[in-house]
């Protein structure tokens, strides 16, 4: 990122070009979310309230195109984004979350898209909600497989049990409890929970960051207006937004409110186990600062921790003690557009993908250390910890989807130091996955739509996964062989 020269004025004439790829980006999205059931979203049900679609139906060809232009056009806006704050852009205060805030009224009052795990969500809430166990009764057995919400679930999770944790549970329980026997209700309070998250997490962002122009405008376009991330993330209705918002909470909360990063950060790791990462991004910049020898006493962690035991132990107490074991079945699976599928496919034992992950992970984070950790302001470097862990597991990770990404870009937003090239890396890499699980749902489409889309997730998913691992890796040896020719030539 281009820095700031002292005294001069910002440029504050707005990347016409990158919010009108953004425009676009999010209207072509609406339009298959609101055009109603199709490949890319579900039928919920009869309902008079919101989530509101026309019911027109529209083919799998239809909805594959929209959405994949949607989201190459969504890509190439947050390139030209980040392109026009390294020129000098800085947006008026208040804009950019007045933007992003309509732009999230848009996703909240339209069915999801992209995938039917909101229809999950909302099945483990409802049998959470009425006395039931989602950690062990699946969705088609529970109440004879009658109940007008759990036997909503869509193909291939009807037969599986909660792979979530169990404050997440209790979030899709309590928007159970708001929309009772309506899937549409159930649905749109999930929605509400997750467009607020997301909005939360956008204004915690623009606070933090108010006193460096440059760092805000930066944070603006990776997140609070970022049609890519908002419509794979807050547009599907993914728990991992209440996650992401959680963590990032957290992480803005540690340095002067402990205790509530500790509530914050129960939930992000109740909700899903990998942003866990925080935590450590947390202990690891306060070992840092007690070597410099400037760093809080432990009371700070201590008062962490009894936030996030606060949240976490009756949620856990709740759940009962089997809460992970469907999540330790899944820590097998592999998913199509991943640098291990080919692998296992070739023969590669499944037991070594847990130390093949993190031995990758391990490379990832000592290659990218010094930049995103040792070299940002004490301020920054929990956020850098957390980024470094959450970068090395995306592009590691054995199962891995678009939506997973929310567990980086608030890390990566906040710590304001990752090299030009390395976002562009991730935006590049995020809208080829994206476009790659175009439409979203293994039901609906058409032969041919099944045979481009699915062709493209298995042939083109694990070389792009592939790609972006190399990147990732290749990236911090480039730069320091640049930055050493650089000095040798001065």
């Amino acid at each position: 990122m281009a820095a700031e020269v002292p005294g001069a004025p910002p440029r504050t004439t707005p990347p016409r070009t990158a919010l009108a790829a953004a425009a676009v980006s999010l209207l072509l999205w609406a339009a298959v979310a609101a055009a109603g059931p199709s490949a890319a979203s579900p039928d919920l049900g009869p309902g008079g309230g919101p989530p509101f679609d026309l019911g027109l139906h529209p083919s799998s060809a239809v909805v594959s195109v929209l959405l994949a232009a949607s989201w190459l056009l969504g890509g190439t806006a947050v390139l030209l984004g980040l392109a026009a704050v390294g020129r000098g852009w800085r947006p008026r205060p208040g804009r950019v979350l007045l933007t992003g805030g309509l732009a999230a009224l848009v996703v909240l009052l339209v069915p999801p898209v992209g995938s039917a795990d909101h229809l999950s969500y909302a099945a483990y809430g409802r049998i959470a909600a009425l006395g039931g166990d989602p950690y062990v009764q699946a969705p088609d057995a529970f109440a004879g497989g009658s109940d007008p919400v759990a036997s909503a679930v869509r193909a291939p999770w009807r037969s599986t049990p909660s792979v979530y944790g169990p404050v997440g549970t209790a979030l899709q329980a309590l928007a159970s409890l708001l929309g009772g026997p309506s899937v549409r209700a159930t649905v749109w309070w999930g929605q509400a929970l997750v467009v607020l998250a997301w909005t939360g997490a956008a204004f915690g962002l623009d606070r933090a960051l108010r006193d460096r122009p440059a760092a805000r405008a930066r944070a603006g376009v990776l997140w609070t207006l970022n049609p890519l991330l908002l419509t794979v993330g807050a547009g599907g209705a993914h728990v991992d937004v209440l996650a992401g918002a959680a963590a990032l909470a957290a992480l803005l909360l540690a340095p002067r409110r402990p205790l509530l990063a500790g509530l914050a950060l129960g939930v992000a790791v109740g909700t899903k186990l990998p942003y866990g990462a925080v935590a450590a991004g947390v202990v690891v910049a306060w070992v840092l600062a007690r070597r410099r020898g400037d760093g809080p006493g432990a009371g700070l962690l201590l008062r962490g921790a009894v936030g996030a035991l606060v949240v976490l132990v009756p949620a856990h107490v709740w759940a009962g003690a089997h809460a992970y074991d469907q999540t330790r079945t899944a820590s097998r699976y592999v998913s199509l557009a991943t640098v291990w599928r080919p692998l296992v496919e070739a023969g590669l034992p499944r037991g070594a993908l847990l130390p093949g992950t993190l031995l990758l992970m391990a490379a990832v984070a000592a290659l990218w250390w010094r930049r995103l950790v040792l070299d940002v302001p004490p301020d920054r470097q929990a956020a850098g910890v957390t980024a470094v862990l959450a970068l090395g597991y995306l592009v590691a990770a054995p199962y891995e989807l678009p939506w997973y990404d929310l567990l980086l870009w608030g890390p990566l937003a906040l710590v304001a130091a990752a090299p030009v090239v390395l976002e562009r890396v991730l935006v590049v890499r995020l809208t080829l996955l994206a476009v790659a699980y175009v439409p979203g749902l293994v039901e609906g489409m058409s032969p041919a739509v099944e045979a481009v889309t699915l062709g493209y997730r298995r042939e083109a998913g694990p070389w792009i996964a592939w790609a972006a691992l190399v990147a990732v890796l290749a990236l911090p040896l480039l730069i320091g062989r640049r930055r050493v020719l650089a000095c040798d030539g001065a």
